[in-house]
């Protein structure tokens, strides 16, 4: 008995040490498959001319919301509804784009109701939350980095998106410390923050990205898991569109607003933002707001008060300026108005890192070597 009790005690002690080393061995492959990047230089805005992503917009535009969460993988993610009744519940509140963005895993709508679905998906299972939406997406990324994330992990995790998905948005950074400032200062290749999102608001990490010229617009979504949510119908995007294949160019074009309101209920819309003058431009809303210009570091520049109509004009140390109007319950986020040449606008979508192939095979061999120590450790478990 003795013996056979030895004997279940060391095998015990075999299985638990080796699904640890197999679990260490699992994270040292994947951190193996990073990139070391330098990234592009850093510098505000700048330029005589001033870009206004709303110059050609109509009248139309479509309520859109791209982030919310059905059961999915047999129930181990968070998501109390089937995928129909997610979005069956937005076509029920009028919205014109209704998206399921389930983690790693497209969700189509396959019901029979009239709504306009794109192919979206939450990328990531970081711990810190360090996640994305691949938006009109052909393959689901499974690659990530589970832990601690530099800006070359998360630099290796955009450029996989950007292969398979036509938008790549960069999901509620203020959100369980996934993303610090200086990721968002070096980050590229993405085209939109989510800078609504029920979990939180994350105006400054838009900011400390627009201060250092990494241009992207935003976008806004309720993240709901649950349709029974109170917050649900909360956020959503207007995107000017006269018919739907506009929605998708559109939206990466930077031709919509956000939208949050807490009573479900649009209390304000924009009608206009036109420029006025070389360094001048006019907002025109629907009734009266109080409306914030904010600039370079997040800084308040302008607050016209309880006004339908609005003016700004740059000054010399003005890099871009963006508009927030806020009624009792609610407000509106509009795109950046910013400096350029005026021949090219570089967007964060337009700029490359660039892998320095050195640091990259010294982190790759020394993670291998980590690995192959652990496979070593493992074999002299078995024969023991």
């Amino acid at each position: 008995m003795l013996r056979i009790l030895k004997t279940l005690s060391k095998f015990s002690l075999k299985l638990i040490v080796s699904l640890l080393l197999g679990a260490i061995g699992l994270f040292l492959i994947l951190y193996a498959g990073t990139a070391i990047y330098d990234f592009p230089k850093s510098a505000p805005f700048s330029g005589q001319q001033i870009y206004n992503p709303y110059d050609d917009v109509g009248t139309q535009s479509s309520k859109s919301n791209f982030h919310a969460h059905s059961k999915a993988w047999a129930g181990a993610t968070n998501g109390k509804n089937t995928e129909n009744e997610v979005i069956e519940a937005y076509i029920e509140k009028g919205y014109d784009v209704a998206c399921l963005s389930n983690y790693q895993k497209i969700s189509p709508y396959d019901g029979q109701k009239s709504i306009t679905n794109f192919p979206v998906y939450e990328h990531g299972y970081s711990m810190k939350k360090a996640h994305y939406l691949a938006i009109n997406a052909k393959d689901v990324v499974f690659w990530d980095f589970p832990l601690w994330q530099s800006s070359s992990h998360q630099q290796t995790i955009t450029n996989k998106l950007r292969a398979n998905a036509d938008i790549v948005a960069i999901a509620h950074p203020k959100f369980g410390g996934g993303r610090t400032f200086e990721n968002m200062e070096q980050l590229t290749g993405y085209h939109l923050i989510e800078v609504l999102n029920h979990y939180r608001n994350s105006e400054e990490y838009w900011d400390r990205a627009l201060s250092v010229g990494r241009l992207s617009w935003i976008i806004g979504n309720d993240d709901i898991h649950d349709i029974k949510d109170p917050e649900i119908f909360q956020i959503w995007n207007n995107i000017f569109s006269a018919k739907p294949e506009e929605i998708l160019l559109n939206l990466k074009n930077g031709k919509n607003y956000a939208t949050q309101s807490f009573t479900k209920q649009a209390e304000n819309k924009m009608l206009s933002c036109k420029k006025t003058g070389e360094n001048s431009f006019e907002v025109v809303l629907e009734k009266p707001a109080d409306i914030d210009f904010i600039g370079q570091n997040g800084a308040l520049k302008q607050k016209s008060t309880q006004t339908d109509t609005a003016s700004y004009t740059f000054t010399n140390d003005d890099t871009y300026i963006r508009v927030v109007a806020r009624n009792q319950n609610s407000a509106l986020y509009l795109n950046p108005l910013v400096r350029y040449d005026g021949k090219s606008l570089i967007m964060a979508s337009d700029l490359e890192a660039q892998q320095d192939n050195i640091m990259t095979w010294v982190w790759r061999l020394s993670f291998l070597l980590a690995f192959a120590t652990v496979g070593y450790l493992w074999i002299k478990l078995i024969r023991w």
